[in-house]
This record gives structure tokens, sequence and C-alpha cells, in this order.
């Protein structure tokens, strides 16, 4: 699937060593390769522009995650750049649009 960038959200997260080998996991599942992994926090500044332009810096089309609540309410906007996969989720990018232009 290409190159992928990891999410993990301390506020989510309850382990956040399980929730590194569950992107591991993901990342094989999907066929991508797993390029960095981004945590945030409630103290992140502008974490939906720091997620989105770590992708586009690393040239990701995937954004992994846990599971979907680490998205947060970003996952709307994440989608105009990337796929966003969580276990038993898949969110396609939307079309139409892309950092890459």
């Amino acid at each position: 699937m290409g190159t992928a960038v990891g999410l993990v959200n301390l506020g989510m997260s309850e382990c956040e060593a399980l929730d590194r080998t569950a992107l591991a996991e993901l990342a094989v599942q999907h066929g991508c390769r797993l390029a960095t992994v981004i945590t945030v926090d409630e103290n992140t500044y502008m974490p939906t522009t720091l997620i989105a332009h770590t992708a586009h810096a690393v040239g990701a089309v995937v954004i992994l995650a846990p599971s979907m609540a680490h998205f947060g309410s970003a996952s709307k906007a994440l989608t105009l750049a990337c796929t966003l996969i969580a276990p038993r989720t898949v969110v396609p990018r939307t079309p139409g649009w892309s950092p890459y232009r």
C-alpha cells in the first residue's frame, strides 16, 4: 500500500508500547512501510496540522492508529491527505484533493 505514519494519541492510550506494537502489526497486515510514529496529547500544538505535515514530509499515503479514537476530531480533515487505517476500519482518502500537487 505504500508509506505510512503511525499515530498514538496518549489521551486515548492505555499502554504506548502496546499501541506501537499494534501499529507495526497494522503496517504488515496492509503492506505498508511504517516511516515514523507521531505521539500527540492534550498539550500538542495543532495536532491535525502536525500529523498531516508529517505524513506529507515522509510521503505517506496512509495514517495508522491503534483505534479510530486516536484520530479524534481530526479524522475528517486527515482523510483529505491520506487513507486512515485502524483495526477493522479503513477510511479512504477523500478524492479530489492532494497535498502532493
